[in-house]
């Protein structure tokens, strides 16, 4: 059994009502926060879905007709309304069903598509002239010319102007026939707008810099940058040249419980893969006295004939690996690759963990976007596969992002946008923030503030620091969803100034590239390939550091976690999280150190500069860590309280 305990649902009873909040219709295809604009009546013969023009697109006509369309079809499978009554059930403490999890069998007979309805979207498809590609459980893949996808939605395509490019999209409310309107969820593919998945970290330059730089503290505060410029009236500290995995375990108190996270697996999902990934966390480990992979702990599931994988990526996958490995290294780790980096890319991947059951918990560090420009069709598609994920057992956990109260566009290519990203602002995913975290000689947490550094440069005769605390660096992505109303599960935690929205994040853990983690990672030069040891950093570093904390708790618990939401928030309320504030007790605020920017060029030469990194004081102005709920912090940081709440 589960200590914790609900005084109340965590979830409203009225489905229909307020389940909506996770973007599925509990019939039918149109919610009332996804519904298809206000326009003529729809014959009886055809149910409007929502439309993909882009919000503030300009008309500019008919889009020609040449070239194919390329249609996905995700199937809305059986009694909708059931699976989001049952997610609502297992996720809930106290509830009767708390706990009890489908197969992936089972799922597939109760609320999986049928042969029935791939049939009937099939016939409805070639009966307007496109050609079926392919079927799978989740949805009916097909293309065809304008013409056909005309018919088949039921309104002509037209080019709009949006952010400087030209986007196709249809030109009216698209729809369906009422006699497959059961069996499709959403339609995807028929705007040329493909949101792109993006690391939520941005990539870390290639560092030569080792533990044992002059330039850098073995723990915060170790070695006083004496020969620089004071700051705020002090010598400040260089920044540690990243934290050990012992390290972090200590300040986190999981290292005293004795858990390691055996018998639980965790699920890494990236784009591409790294040919290295399985030596470079085992060379790290053996450099650092940690245990290094056990025969069979580490697996991947990669489609084959996949690019070659960029160094963004590359270095994305190595924080998350390493970073779960380093919080519990008696963990499975299974990494699954993406094929590509579209949205529907990570819908199959995410897919195929269900579908298999392979991972209890799954940490994605990546974001499509602010999420009021991400498509509607996307969004029922991932949601589908969460609300499968949740009745199997399954968490998902994901970064906030780095960019504060700003988020990406949607297709990356636009202007940064006030919102938080998706899928981060999803109320069925656990988002995690970030934090700046000090620890001392003795593994001991100094401190730990929200995550919203100011960077100054070093002023151009080297004698002081520019107008400090200097710009906006980087800072745990927060604030409140344009598009999801507020879970139920945040009600009475979250501040009324909210409103009526899902606050993000959730969690949070160390994120800050200044004091951030060491992983190691093997690079190829001309010279040939090295592996090099850097500090890095992010909301990136923050949910895999969560995921392993969730691997401690379910081994603890000895049972799966699922979607934990609803038990963070009650285990928040009595105590099992630390509060974070941009003024930590016990400091004299501002809080700075040096920070090394040392950075290798494609020759091997390294270059090393300066900057005074000054923490927390809401350097992002958008948001603020406070006392109780914040939208940099959430909750908090788990502590090992957290953990033993799980009986």
């Amino acid at each position: 059994m589960v200590r914790i305990r609900a005084a109340r649902t965590i979830f409203p009873v009225a489905a229909a009502a307020a389940l909506n909040v996770f973007g599925l219709a509990v019939t039918g295809l149109a919610p009332a926060a996804l519904a298809a604009p206000s326009g003529p009546a729809f014959p009886a013969s055809r149910v409007p879905i929502a439309s993909a023009v882009p919000a503030g697109a300009t008309d500019e006509g008919a889009a020609p007709a040449a070239g194919k369309l390329a249609l996905r079809v995700y199937l809305s499978g059986q009694d909708l309304a059931g699976l989001q009554a049952l997610a609502q059930q297992v996720s809930t403490p106290g509830s009767a069903q708390y706990g009890h999890y489908l197969t992936p069998a089972r799922y597939a007979a109760e609320f999986g598509p049928t042969a029935q309805q791939s049939a009937g979207v099939s016939g409805w498809l070639k009966s307007c002239g496109l050609s079926v590609t392919s079927t799978t459980t989740h949805y009916v893949s097909a293309s065809g010319g304008q013409a056909a996808v005309t018919c088949a939605v039921g309104t002509p395509m037209h080019d709009y102007r949006w952010h400087g490019t030209t986007v196709r999209a249809p030109a009216g409310t698209p729809s369906v026939p009422s006699a497959v309107s059961g069996d499709v969820l959403s339609v995807t593919g028929l705007s040329s707008l493909i949101p792109q998945v993006r690391p939520a970290s941005a990539a870390v330059p290639a560092t030569a810099a080792a533990a044992a730089s002059a330039t850098c503290s073995a723990y915060f505060g170790a070695t006083p940058a004496s020969t620089l410029p004071q700051a705020y009236g002090v010598t400040q500290p260089y920044q540690p040249c990243g934290y050990l995995p012992s390290q972090l375990r200590s300040a986190y108190g999981t290292g005293a419980t004795g858990l390691t996270g055996a018998g639980v697996k965790v699920a890494v999902v990236d784009s591409f893969a790294s040919a290295t990934m399985a030596s470079d966390a085992q060379a790290f480990s053996s450099a650092h006295g940690e245990p290094g992979w056990a025969a069979g702990q580490y697996s991947e599931v990669v489609p084959a004939g996949l690019p070659a994988q960029p160094l963004s990526w590359t270095e994305e996958e190595v924080m998350d690996v390493e970073g779960v490995h380093a919080m519990a290294p008696g963990a499975d780790v299974v990494y699954v690759a993406a094929a590509g980096t579209s949205d529907s890319d990570y819908v199959d991947a995410l897919s195929k963990i269900v579908d298999g059951r392979l991972a209890n918990i799954v940490t994605n560090s990546y974001v499509l976007g602010a999420d009021t420009g991400i498509p509607a069709a996307t969004i029922r598609a991932f949601d589908k596969v969460f609300l499968q994920g949740t009745v199997e057992g399954i968490g998902f956990i994901f970064a906030s992002g780095d960019t504060g109260s700003q988020a990406a566009s949607q297709d990356g290519g636009g202007p940064a946008v006030t919102g938080v990203n998706y899928p981060a602002s999803d109320p069925l995913v656990t988002a995690v923030g970030g934090t700046t975290l000090a620890i001392g000689s003795g593994g001991q947490a100094q401190w730990q503030t929200g995550w919203e550094t100011g960077y100054a440069p070093l002023s151009s005769d080297g004698s002081s620091w520019t107008s400090p605390p200097g710009a906006f660096a980087g800072g745990s992505g927060g604030g409140k969803s344009g598009v999801f109303p507020r879970p139920v599960y945040q009600l009475g935690t979250v501040p009324s100034s909210f409103g009526n929205h899902r606050a993000v994040p959730d969690v949070a853990m160390e994120a800050d590239p200044v004091t951030g983690m060491l992983v190691g990672q093997t690079f190829s030069l001309p010279s040939g390939n090295v592996f090099v040891q850097y500090a890095t950093g992010g909301s990136s570093l923050a949910a895999p550091l969560f995921a392993a904390v969730q691997a401690l708790a379910e081994q603890h618990a000895g049972h799966p976690l699922g979607f934990a939401n609803p038990a963070i928030y009650l285990s928040a309320a009595r105590g099992g999280f630390r509060d974070v504030t941009d003024t930590p007790s016990g400091t004299t605020p501002p809080l700075a150190a040096v920070h090394t920017v040392t950075t290798a060029s494609a020759t091997g030469q390294v270059s090393t500069s300066f900057v005074l990194a000054t923490f927390g004081r809401a350097q992002d102005t958008g948001l603020s860590a406070a006392g109780g709920y914040d939208d940099v912090t959430g909750v908090g940081s788990p502590t090992a309280a957290y953990i033993d709440s799980f009986r």
